[in-house]
């Protein structure tokens, strides 16, 4: 029975999930995590180097009048705002819908 029970902490503390965000520090110091919005980060940090913005199609599932679903095609913005901190690494911070959804560190500038 001992074993058992072993056997299962081992199982659950292997299986469980953990939820990390990502995170950046702006060239000012202060920290903006996914899950900022976009006016909590524009207000943390400097402004970027450079903004690229652009739409993203999303398919989703729609309910109709008459009680049937379908699917449907939604153009969500998506902004990258590109940082280059300390020296000539970049970093990019992925906004979509506003939201900070990705930090993604890497790659060297010339």
């Amino acid at each position: 029975m001992n074993v058992f029970f072993a056997v299962c902490t081992v199982v659950i503390s292997f299986s469980a999930v953990q939820a990390f965000a990502d995170s950046f520090r702006c060239p000012n110091g202060n920290i903006v995590s996914t899950g900022d919005g976009i006016s909590t980060a524009a207000a943390k940090c400097d402004p970027p180097a450079n903004v690229f913005k652009r739409e993203e199609p999303i398919e989703t599932e729609v309910s109709f009048n008459d009680s049937t679903r379908g699917m449907k095609t939604i153009y969500i913005e998506v902004q990258e705002w590109v940082y280059t901190k300390d020296s000539n690494l970049l970093h990019t911070l992925i906004f979509r819908n506003g939201i900070l959804k990705e930090v993604i560190t890497g790659g060297f500038i010339r």
